[in-house]
């Protein structure tokens, strides 16, 4: 409980001030991604839950192996887990596909949601008995052992930042942020996961105060690519937690940064699905133009990003077009295959800037 202790004297510094505060700005056209992308909504949350759980599982659990071509079948409801590796992952996926879905209700940050969001990643995955909250210690009570549960422990701190909520004075990116440092601190449950279960919950307490750039990209694939700057961090921080004087300044510095990427990200893609919706031209052709703008090898997946309400089967038709035309060849085979830009050489001769002239003897 120190973060949330401490809360009153962790001064933000006035860099990560005018951050957020950028942040806020972008956040305020909310409305205006909702309603642009509101006919592709169940395409990106479909998406969005595969990205992230994808991203999700290789982040914190890279203790649990499972071979690339076995993530896509899995999220198949009628797919089998061939172990608890892909037990878990399946899991996982269906954790985030109910945080994306239309019909959830709001997370309740209570005791019982907490352990029920545990039980739903791990069930069949660890028995039941390791599904518990953590003990910590015996005391002697009229002759028998009583065994003291941080589930007692959780539900005062829980009490703690509900009042310091109803304050309404610390801003929930910042606040909710003192609840995950302290939450891995406590080691709640006991399972070493408590820091993959932390930062799932400030995840969806972040789209729940207002992160809405969380339903078009993926925050974990963005998590991904700095996840050792992240635990780097996140280490630092839970280290000077325990000695009592913690500075949240760069992990809340770090966070920001993420989600203000994010929002210069999703106004990239806005502006390719507005041209999109109103291109006149044929859709292969603006496929081509868009290859002949990316790097010379790249994946579908790049032109997905940058056009997703282009169907598979336009990318494909595209792609296969351009490679019976030579102007692209396939590397690879299958969902992996990256796809290489053939650069034509000119065959006429460079003017060399003289002329010579052959004027006989």
């Amino acid at each position: 409980m120190v973060c949330l202790e401490r809360i009153k004297v962790n001064l933000v510094t006035h860099e990560v001030f005018v951050k957020t505060t950028n942040l806020y700005f972008e956040m305020g056209r909310n409305d205006y991604y909702q309603e642009l992308f509101i006919k592709d909504l169940k395409h990106f949350h479909k998406t969005i839950a595969i990205q992230n759980a994808k991203s999700f599982f290789k982040i914190f659990f890279n203790d649990h192996k499972i071979k690339e071509s076995r993530y896509k079948s899995l999220i198949f409801p009628t797919s089998r887990p061939n172990n608890k590796s892909e037990e878990l992952y399946r899991n996982i996926y269906f954790v985030f596909e109910r945080i994306h879905g239309e019909a959830t209700e709001p997370f309740g940050l209570f005791v019982a949601e907490i352990n029920d969001l545990h039980k739903l990643l791990f069930s069949n995955v660890f028995p039941n008995e390791k599904l518990k909250f953590r003990s910590i210690g015996k005391n002697r009570l009229f002759g028998s052992n009583q065994v003291n549960s941080m589930r007692e422990e959780l539900e005062k701190y829980l009490h703690e930042l509900d009042l310091v909520k109803r304050e309404k004075v610390y801003e929930p990116i910042f606040l909710y942020l003192n609840f995950l440092v302290d939450f891995i601190n406590l080691e709640v449950f006991d399972l070493p996961y408590n820091d993959a279960l932390g930062v799932l919950m400030y995840y969806i307490l972040m789209i729940e105060n207002g992160m809405h750039v969380f339903n078009y990209l993926s925050f974990f694939d963005k998590l991904q690519l700095y996840k050792e700057d992240f635990f780097e961090i996140l280490e630092k921080v839970k280290v000077q937690a325990k000695q009592g004087l913690p500075d949240l300044m760069p992990l809340m510095k770090f966070f920001i940064n993420i989600f203000n990427s994010m929002y210069l990200d999703l106004a990239e893609m806005a502006r390719d699905y507005q041209y999109d919706l109103n291109l006149e031209i044929n859709k292969t052709d603006y496929i081509e133009n868009t290859v002949n703008k990316l790097s010379e090898v790249f994946s579908k997946e790049d032109i997905r990003k940058r056009h997703p309400s282009i169907s598979d089967s336009t990318i494909n038709r595209t792609l296969k077009r351009l490679q019976e035309e030579g102007l692209i060849r396939a590397v690879g085979k299958g969902r992996h295959a990256k796809w290489i830009r053939i650069v034509k050489k000119d065959k006429k001769k460079k003017f060399d800037g003289q002329i010579s002239f052959d004027l006989g003897e």
